[in-house]
């Protein structure tokens, strides 16, 4: 998929309300893998944390004050924390839809980004067990997506899942990516939002 054409659909989406709570960014990243693919990396969290151990996610984190007042820098440096990109070598494409976790409290700013070369993921992060890259088109595959249910706080919640090989991605890191299947141009099936939370 052309990088540009992606930046002019993210731009095309009409700006979401803010959500309240607490604020994070995460960042889908764009990777050339030779072919034309694309691919993005994401992160498994190390089973010993107390928040969302053993899930996983896109490279990101909680704001904190030394971002300043744009979310996207808070996406940039987590990305750097975590798979040490720089965040000079990215370009910003644009921004998806806040999303809400209920069992935490965030709201979660996804930002979708490119990398024009690859490099080698340097983890220096004690929270990420592991990193592995899941193909764009995968993602905008027709039924890729799917319901699935979860019990959070006591309570069967109607969920979106990702499953790729061994991985499970599901609650917001799922809805981050269908939002993106959308905005790209999937066919699929898009959930109905106030069904699901995670």
């Amino acid at each position: 998929m052309d990088i540009d054409a992606v930046a002019a659909r993210l731009s095309a989406l009409t700006p979401a309300p803010a959500i309240r709570g607490r604020k994070a960014a995460v960042i889908a990243l764009l990777v050339p893998a030779g072919g034309g693919e694309l691919v993005l990396p994401f992160t498994r969290r190390n089973y010993s944390l107390r928040l969302h151990p053993g899930e996983v996610s896109l490279p990101g984190g909680r704001w904190d004050p030394a971002d300043g007042e744009h979310l996207e820098q808070t996406a940039l440096r987590e990305l750097e924390e975590e798979l040490g990109v720089p965040p000079t070598r990215v370009r910003v494409l644009g921004r998806l839809p806040d999303i809400s976790t209920v069992a935490t409290d965030f709201a979660i700013a996804p930002y979708v980004g490119y990398l024009p070369m690859r490099q080698p993921w340097l983890c220096s992060d004690g929270e990420i067990d592991e990193i592995f890259e899941v193909p764009l088109a995968e993602i905008l595959r027709p039924g890729a997506m799917r319901y699935g249910t979860k019990v959070m706080r006591g309570r069967e919640r109607n969920v979106v899942v990702f499953d790729y090989g061994p991985h499970h991605i599901w609650g917001a890191t799922g809805r981050i990516l269908q939002r993106l299947a959308d905005a790209l141009g999937s066919d699929g099936e898009t959930p109905a939002e106030d069904r699901l939370s995670a």
